[in-house]
């Protein structure tokens, strides 16, 4: 799969628009720090759109996408409370104008855009940022007719940090409300 192949349209997303994202309260020694972002290192290529030199930032368009997405993926059996513990969930918005290749709609040509096979894609991202984008619009493959958004730093340089939310309050132990309700609507059980 290739740029031309995909032949993607590209999109202005206007500034003041919301993103969220599911990240670590505390940075480890290796986290990228940047804007608010604390990122996983640098060439670590776990994730469908990573690069191998520069962190990515991956948000979502709702709360619940950034927890389905993160957290209550379709995979995954349960959830540990200690890794809720760790997590916050924090709100961005755009700033500035972001230049993105658009590829929602494309995935029933083009499944590979939701697997895991993530050469093919990360291959792809390289193609977007070699040609100027700030990152690439997708849809979520974890809840349905929501999209997602992974910036390339020049992206994560436009967007502002709005708010912070513990996914579990310290003093109470009490869930943040849109974790109750991703646990509720994916059926992933919280485990201590």
């Amino acid at each position: 799969m290739n740029f031309d192949d995909l032949n993607p349209p590209y999109i202005e997303l206007p500034p003041h628009q919301n993103w969220h994202r599911i990240q670590r309260i505390k940075a480890r020694s290796d986290s990228v720090r940047t804007r608010g972002f604390v990122l996983p290192p640098a060439g670590t290529l776990s994730g469908r759109f990573d690069l191998g030199h520069e962190a990515t930032a991956y948000l979502a368009d709702g709360e619940l996408t950034a927890l389905y997405e993160s957290l209550f993926r379709r995979e995954v059996r349960s959830c540990h409370l200690d890794r809720l513990k760790e997590r916050a969930l924090v709100s961005f918005r755009t700033k500035a104008g972001l230049r993105l290749v658009d590829l929602r709609g494309l995935e029933e040509r083009f499944p590979v855009l939701q697997s895991l096979r993530y050469d093919s894609t990360q291959a792809f991202a390289a193609a977007c940022r070699k040609m100027g984008a700030h990152g690439i619009l997708y849809a979520s493959a974890q809840h349905a007719s929501h999209a997602c958004v992974c910036l390339f730093p020049e992206g994560a340089a436009r967007m502002v940090r709005m708010a912070t939310m513990p996914l579990v309050e310290p003093a109470t132990g009490r869930l943040l409300r849109s974790v109750v309700l991703a646990t509720r609507g994916s059926e992933v059980p919280i485990v201590q």
